[in-house]
Formats: structure tokens, sequence, C-alpha cells
């Protein structure tokens, strides 16, 4: 590598220094386009393991189709021998440093700024996911800001389905997931505990002895990064109870995969977005027919599904405001061991949150399933917001027998 050149890649200033590599924005004169060059250092491209390492992360981050990961272009190496990268330019700089910004301005976040992140890191996430990836260092540090190309057709405008009241982000602007250098390849290697990652940003199970990092332990960053755009901003109920659902300590108590994630933010911020109604339980069928085939749920004291087969249903006194109502339908009594369903039946409500007797919440489900761990009693607790914005609170008793 000359001083000033990369291949045929004119260098120009430098943009970061680690402790393991170089990044310069740089200039392709045969596409007449800028691009960033990360060039690994020269005493670690002397290190078989490091080198390696660093061309994977150029070809796991290649197969990584997504307008909200940032591209690879190419892969090469110097005359001095260095592996390097020649990846996608984020023109914007990173959310990090706009937050902060926008900060010191007087800005604080919306419920449509939220949206806008938690949809553009999803996407990414999703795409980083289906490749069999996990990120493990999702931080503000690691999420770039690119315009969208000038020749794109509608440039200017949006490209999501994302709300016009968004100030976070420019109308022209879309977020990037960058720096896999952390991302461990499912296909390749499983149950990997290293513990790496941004503090704050960092899943419990990376610092955890025996902790297994998979696609879970991302939901957890992205959860604590929407969070931290938060800030200071007072969030509805179900927002709140969406997110702490992410940042669960127990990867099996946060949602399945990024989409579940996702829609459960979507209704908690978007609550206009009301679920499918759910199908009534068969007439005449037993409470044992009902159960069969169930989805088992999570460990703990109780755990909660959905999608499972309801129960008869026996309803409890429940809430109500004007034309607004919501009740609890399922049973009074359970023996420990025994799945039992919970259906909410509502009108004129905009959003809910179940409260469940394990501490755990769970936004806008019309259904959950609770398997007793312990004889006593219990209480499954709907908290619900109107149309009008007024609250809406229903209890069902559940009495557990041994």
């Amino acid at each position: 590598m000359s001083r000033h050149r990369v291949g045929r890649l004119h260098l120009q200033e430098v943009l970061g220094v680690g402790s393991f590599a170089t990044v310069h924005r740089a200039h392709d004169p045969v596409l007449d386009d800028t691009v960033v060059v990360k060039v690994l250092a020269e005493n670690h491209s002397l290190n078989p393991d490091v080198r390696e390492r660093f061309i994977t992360e150029g070809r796991l981050q290649r197969r990584i189709r997504s307008e909200h990961v940032v591209g690879v272009h190419d892969l090469g190496e110097t005359d001095h021998q260095q592996p390097y990268l020649v990846l996608e330019e984020a023109d914007r700089g990173s959310l990090g440093a706009r937050v902060e910004a926008r900060r010191r301005a007087g800005w604080s976040a919306s419920t449509d700024d939220l949206l806008v992140v938690a949809r553009d890191l999803a996407a990414a996430l999703g795409a980083v996911h289906a490749a069999r990836v996990v990120h493990r260092d999702l931080s503000p540090a690691n999420v770039l800001l690119r315009s969208w190309p000038a020749d794109r057709p509608g440039a200017g405008a949006r490209h999501r389905q994302g709300p016009p009241r968004a100030t976070l982000l420019e109308p022209d602007e879309r977020l990037l997931l960058s720096d896999l250098g952390l991302c461990k390849d499912l296909a390749v290697n499983s149950g990997l505990t290293v513990g790496v990652g941004t503090r704050g940003f960092r899943a419990p199970e990376m610092d955890a002895p025996a902790g297994v990092v998979d696609h879970r332990t991302d939901l957890w960053s992205l959860s604590a990064l929407v969070t931290w755009v938060a800030g200071d901003a007072e969030l509805p109920q179900p927002v709140v109870a969406a997110l702490r659902r992410g940042c669960a300590t127990d990867p099996d108590d946060r949602p399945a995969d990024v989409q579940e994630w996702l829609r459960e933010l979507e209704t908690a911020l978007a609550p206009r977005t009301t679920p499918s109604p759910t199908p009534p339980a068969p007439e005449g069928a037993s409470r044992r027919e009902l159960l069969r085939g169930l989805v088992p749920a999570g460990a703990g004291v109780v755990g909660a599904v959905a999608g499972a087969v309801l129960w008869p249903r026996l309803t409890q006194p429940g809430d109500t405001h004007g034309a607004a109502r919501v009740e609890v339908s399922g049973p009074a009594e359970v023996a420990v061991g025994e799945r039992a369903a919970f259906v909410l039946d509502h009108s004129d409500v905009t959003s809910w949150v179940w409260e469940l007797p394990d501490g755990r919440f769970v936004s806008g489900r019309r259904r959950v399933v609770l398997t007793p761990r312990g004889a006593g009693r219990a209480r499954v607790v709907v908290r619900a917001t109107t149309t009008d914005g007024a609250p809406l609170v229903t209890t069902h008793h559940l009495r557990v027998t041994p």
C-alpha cells in the first residue's frame, strides 16, 4: 500500500483508527464513486488467526444484502499483504453523533422517531440473521446514516413505511448497520461465549461464563438501543413493556425473532394497527382436547406463549369506560403443570399490555398461555388505553391447585 493509494483507490482522509484496522475515505476513479477502505493493521496481518477473522468478516458482510447493512464492494490485499475491505460510504455520520447533536439543540425523541429506528434496524437484523449471523455489537456508534442515491426513483422522500413526523432522520436518510467484526457465523460455530460488545448495549449472556450467544442476543441490544434513543421521553406503558421484554435477562423470555420483536413494538408505538381477531374455540370441546398439541411454555414460575388453542370461556368482571370495554376469559382454577389459555375481549381500545404472574409483560396479543409451576393464587392483569386516552384495567384471578 502506497501512502495515498490502495489498489486503484485514491485514499483521502482517515475516518478512524482502531486497534486492528484503519478506516479511510477513498475515491474509486473507475466507478467515480466515494467509498470507505478498511485496512487491517500491518502487525495483525502477520497473525493468521486475526487475518482470517478479518477476511471472514468481509465475506460474511458481502453475503448480507440489505439497504440497511453497509455493503462490501470488494476484498483485496495491499502490496504489504495487508487485507482490506472496500465498503459503502455512510455520508451522514453515526446515529450516536446525530442523537447527541439533536439533544444539544433541544430535541427529544417522539414515538415516530422510535418507529423509524426500530423499522430500519429490524430490517438490518432480519437480513443479518437470515444469513445465520449474530452481530453482537449493536450500539449507537455502529449504526450509521446514509442518504439515498440521487438517481433512485423518488429520491428525497423516505423509502420506508415511516411516519411523517419523525425528526431524528431527514426524509432522504436511512440507517445502516456496520462493523460486523464481532459477528458470529452460526453455520460455522455455535455456542460462542466470548464477552465482547459495547458496555450498556451488551446482553447479559455475553458476560456469563456459560452464556450462549444467538440471534436473541441482538434483540437485547436492539431494545437497549431504542431505549437509549428514547432518552428521557415519556413512553406509553405498552412501549415500555415491549422494550423490557426485549431486554429480559433470560433469552427465552425475549421475542422469538426480530420480526416478532418489531410486531410487538409497532403495536405499542402505533396502536391503531389492530391485531387480527382471535377465532373462537370450537363448541363442545373438552379442556383436555383443547390442550392437545399446545406449544410448550417457557421456563420459570409461569411461562407465556401465543398461538395455543383456547380454553372454554370463563369470564370474570372486566372494566369499562363509556363504550370502551376490556375483559379476560380463562379458567379460574388450574392444576400445577397444566397449561391455561387466557383471551382478551375488548372494544374501543387502542393498546394493551398483559402483566403476567412471573413479572413479565406481553403487549398487543389477544391471548396468552400460562403453565403454573407452583400452587397458590395468581393474577393475570391487562392494562389498556381507550381511543380517547382513558386507562382501563382488568384483573383475572387464578387459583392453582397442587
